[in-house]
């Protein structure tokens, strides 16, 4: 890159607005991991986040680099799948890691097959930092 490109200005501030707004939506996703009690709950922000935040960067970057070089840049869209399949994917191997772990030491946690148990099963009695069980305690965890 020799010389200094230059984008319309339409294309500067739909490029920022995206940017912001791709970033604004992944720190929602870590207020959300960062405000939420149990492992269950802190997990569907930043999986949020990640997925809704990438759209937006993905689009910015797709019209950015659209604009500067001669064609269209379709290269992002492979990362923009490559994410939206694996997110999704990690986030439900780690709920149910956490589900059989929590099953294993005993923990009030929904049954496969919709018993009895999953009726009153919350997420607050499974505070990861504070295990509690069914009877040990009926209010939920202390907050962070």
């Amino acid at each position: 890159m020799t010389g200094e490109m230059m984008l319309p200005l339409w294309a500067e501030i739909t490029v920022s607005l995206l940017l912001v707004a791709g970033g604004l939506l992944t720190l929602a996703g870590c207020l959300g991991l960062w405000r939420f009690h149990s492992f269950y709950q802190r997990m569907h922000g930043p999986t949020l986040g990640a997925t809704m935040g990438m759209v937006f960067v993905v689009l910015a970057s797709m019209l950015y680099f659209t604009m500067t070089d001669e064609g269209p840049a379709l290269h992002e869209v492979l990362i923009a799948v490559f994410l939206a399949l694996t997110v999704p994917a990690t986030t439900l191997m780690l709920a149910r890691a956490a589900l059989y772990r929590h099953r294993r030491a005993g923990k009030d946690v929904p049954l496969p097959d919709g018993e009895t148990t999953a009726a009153r099963f919350r997420t607050d009695t499974l505070d990861d930092e504070h295990y509690y069980s069914a009877d040990e305690k009926k209010s939920p965890p202390p907050a962070p």
